[in-house]
C-alpha cells in the first residue's frame, strides 16, 4: 500500500461486518422477546441466575478494550515487551478482589459497588464515588468508541462516522431491548472474534516471516525483548514495580469498585459461582494480553526494514494504525479475511461500550433516580430509557471528542487518575473500621488533585522509542486503492503512552533537574494518598467529633474480621496468662508465710 493510498474493502468484507453488527443486534431482540416481562432486577442482573462461563466472557471482553487490542500491540513495538509483565498485577488483582470485597456485596445483597459505600460510610458517598464512575467511564467509552473507527478509516476505505454511529446505534439497540443478558451473551460472540483477529495477524505474521522462532529472533536482536528492570525510580517510563503496580490497581479496581465487573459478578445466583467465574476470566485476560504483545512483536519483526511511520511515504501517522495496515497489505488477497478482523476491532470496542451503557443505567437508577424518588415505581422501562440515553450520550460525546482530538488523551487519563482512588474508598470500606465519610471524602478529593497534576506537569518526559528502521522498498497491495483524505486527524496518546511516531535520531532537551514522574506511577501515588489522607483525616475527624463509630462486620472483609478476631483472642489469651501467672507467684508468696 502506497503512502498516499487507503485500502478498498470488497463486498465480502462489508457483508461480514454487516452480518456481525445483525447477529450482536438479533441477541437483543432474542432476550427481548424471550422475557418480555422483565422486572428491574431480571433487566439489570439478569434475574441473578446466569450460567458462569458467559459472565467470565463477559468479565473478560469488559476490561479488554478495543485500546487494548490496538494499544498493546502498538505499546510492544515501540517499547517493547514491557506490557508483558502486567499480567503479574492482571493474575493478583482478580484473586484478592474476588477475597476482600465480593462477600461484602454478597452478604448485602448491592444493585451496585456504591449502594455499599451508603451503607458503610453514608450518601453523599455513595453519590460523590458514582459520579466518580459515570464521568469516568461515559467520557472513557466515547474514546474506545471512536478511537479504533478514527484507526481503520485512517488505513481503509471505512467511514469513520459510519463506524462509529453503527457500533454506536447496535450497542444502544441490544442493550435496550435486552438487557444485561443480551450483554452477557454478546460478549461471548464478540470475545471470539477478538482472538480471531489476534490469531489472523500472527498466523499470518509468522507464515510470512518463516515462523514463530523467527519473530523472536528478529525482535531480541532489534531489542523488544527484556526484562524490565527493578527501580522504584518515579521518573523511569516502565520499571517492575510500576508495572505490576498498575495493572493490580486496574484489575483491583475493575472487579472490586467498578459497577462493569460488579454487575456482571452480581449476575450470580452466589459468592461460590461469582468467584469461579472470576477465576475463569483470569487466564482469559492473561490470553489476550499475551496475544496483543505477541502480535506486536510480530509486526516489528515484519515491519523491521521499513517502520510504515517513519518511511518517506507515512502510510501511517502512528502506532494504533499497525494492525489495520498489516490487515490491509498482507490479507488482502483472502476474500473476507480483513472483514473478519474488522469484526474483531469493532466487537473490542461493542464489548466494552455495551457493558458500559448497561451500567451507567443502573447507577443512574439505583444510585440518583432510587434515592431521590423512593416512592416511584421503577419498571424495566424506566431503565430501558436510560440505556437508551446513555448510548445516545455516548455517540454524540464522540462526536466532540473527534473535533476536540486532544480529549482522547484527557478522557484515558481521567479513566486512570480515579481508578486509584477509587479502589482506596473501597479498601478504607472494606478493611478498618477507623475510616468514615468525612475522611474519606477528603481522601478523594486530595488524590483526585493530586493525580491530576502529576498527569499534566508541562515538563513530564516520556521515553525516546526503541529504534525503528526507514529502508523501505516495499509496499505494495494486490487489490484496488483510493486516496487518503485529511480525515485523519491527531490521535494522540488514546492508549496507555504516547504512541505517535517521531523522526528517529530526535533528542529530547528537558532539564534533567525538572522533576519528572511516569505516567505509570500516577494511579499508585494517588491511591497511597486517598489511603492515607482518608485513614488520618477520618482519626482526626473522630477525635475532634469524640464520636466513636461501631461498623457491623457485615459491611467488612471476612478476611479483616478474621484478622481483628484473632488479634483479641491473642490479647485475652495474654491477660488470661498473666492472670494465671500473677495467681501463682500470689499463692507461692502466701505459703512462704
Amino acid at each position: 500500500m502506497m503512502g498516499s493510498e487507503k485500502f478498498m474493502l470488497t463486498a465480502a468484507d462489508y457483508i461480514i461486518v454487516t452480518a456481525m453488527l445483525l447477529v450482536s443486534a438479533g441477541i437483543g431482540i432474542f432476550f427481548q422477546f424471550k422475557n418480555k416481562k422483565k422486572t428491574n432486577e431480571e433487566y439489570l442482573l439478569a434475574g441473578k441466575d446466569m450460567s458462569i462461563l458467559p459472565v467470565a466472557f463477559s468479565l473478560m471482553a469488559t476490561f479488554m478494550s478495543a485500546t487494548t487490542l490496538m494499544g498493546i500491540p502498538a505499546e510492544m513495538y515501540l517499547y517493547g515487551t514491557n506490557m508483558t509483565f502486567m499480567n503479574l498485577g492482571f493474575v493478583i488483582g482478580p484473586i484478592i478482589t474476588s477475597y476482600v470485597f465480593l462477600p461484602i456485596y454478597f452478604a448485602n445483597d448491592i444493585s451496585t459497588a456504591y449502594e455499599y459505600l451508603e451503607k458503610r460510610f453514608g450518601k453523599l458517598t455513595r453519590k460523590i464515588t458514582s459520579a466518580m464512575f459515570a464521568i469516568q467511564i461515559l467520557f472513557f467509552t466515547s474514546a474506545t468508541l471512536y478511537a479504533p473507527a478514527l484507526a481503520l478509516s485512517a488505513v481503509t476505505s471505512l467511514s469513520m462516522w459510519m463506524s462509529v454511529i453503527s457500533v454506536g446505534l447496535v450497542c444502544t439497540f441490544y442493550c435496550t431491548l435486552g438487557g444485561m443478558k443480551a450483554v452477557l451473551w454478546a460478549d461471548v460472540f464478540q470475545t471470539i472474534l477478538m482472538f480471531v483477529c489476534l490469531f489472523a495477524v500472527i498466523v499470518q505474521g509468522c507464515l510470512l516471516l518463516g515462523g514463530i522462532g523467527n519473530v523472536f529472533e528478529i525482535a531480541d536482536e532489534g531489542g523488544r525483548i527484556f526484562f524490565p528492570k527493578f527501580s522504584f525510580d518515579l521518573g523511569t517510563q516502565y520499571t517492575i514495580v510500576n508495572i505490576f503496580a498498575q495493572g493490580m490497581i486496574i484489575t483491583m479496581s475493575s472487579y472490586g469498585g467498578g459497577q462493569c465487573q460488579v454487575q456482571r459478578l452480581m449476575t450470580l445466583r452466589n459468592l461460590k459461582r461469582s468467584r469461579i467465574a472470576t477465576f475463569i476470566s483470569i487466564p482469559m485476560i492473561v490470553s489476550f494480553q499475551l496475544l496483543c504483545c505477541l502480535c506486536g512483536l510480530v509486526l516489528y519483526a515484519y515491519f523491521r526494514y521499513c517502520d510504515p511511520m517513519t518511511s518517506a511515504e507515512k502510510p501511517i501517522q502512528s502506532a494504533d494504525q499497525l494492525i489495520p495496515y498489516f490487515i490491509s497489505t498482507t490479507l488482502d488477497h483472502l476474500p473476507g479475511i480483513p472483514g473478519l478482523c474488522i469484526c474483531g476491532i469493532f466487537s473490542a470496542s461493542l464489548s466494552t461500550v455495551s457493558s458500559s451503557i448497561n451500567s451507567l443505567a443502573s447507577v443512574a437508577t439505583e444510585d440518583f433516580i432510587k434515592p431521590i424518588f423512593p416512592k416511584l415505581n421503577l419498571t424495566s422501562f424506566h431503565t430501558k430509557i436510560m440505556s437508551l440515553v446513555f448510548g445516545i450520550i455516548c455517540i454524540a460525546l464522540s462526536f466532540i471528542i473527534a473535533s476536540l482530538g486532544h480529549l482522547v488523551k484527557m478522557s484515558v487519563i481521567l479513566y486512570g487518575n480515579l481508578a486509584g482512588p477509587n479502589l482506596a474508598v473501597f479498601l478504607l470500606a472494606a478493611c478498618t473500621t477507623t475510616a468514615n465519610e468525612g475522611g474519606v471524602i477528603l481522601g478523594i478529593l486530595t488524590s483526585i488533585v493530586l493525580a491530576s497534576c502529576l498527569s499534566f506537569i508541562p515538563e513530564n518526559k516520556t521515553d525516546p522509542f526503541l529504534p525503528l528502521s526507514d529502508e523501505c522498498t516495499y509496499f505494495e497491495s494486490s487489490r484496488e486503492k483510493t486516496n487518503i483524505t485529511s480525515e485523519f486527524s491527531n490521535l494522540q496518546n488514546y492508549i496507555y503512552s504516547n504512541v505517535t511516531a517521531t523522526p528517529l535520531n530526535t533528542t529530547r532537551t528537558v532539564d534533567e533537574n525538572t522533576f519528572h514522574i511516569s505516567y505509570m506511577w500516577v494511579s499508585t501515588i494517588a491511591m497511597i494518598a486517598c489511603l492515607v489522607v482518608g485513614y488520618v483525616g477520618s482519626l482526626i475527624i473522630s477525635i475532634c467529633s469524640g464520636k466513636s463509630q461501631d461498623v457491623l462486620e457485615i459491611y467488612l472483609s471476612p478476611i479483616r474480621n478474621q484478622f481483628a478476631k484473632k488479634n483479641l483472642e491473642n490479647k485475652n489469651s495474654d491477660k488470661n496468662t498473666k492472670k494465671e501467672v500473677e495467681v501463682t507467684h500470689n499463692s507461692k508468696v502466701e505459703t512462704r508465710f
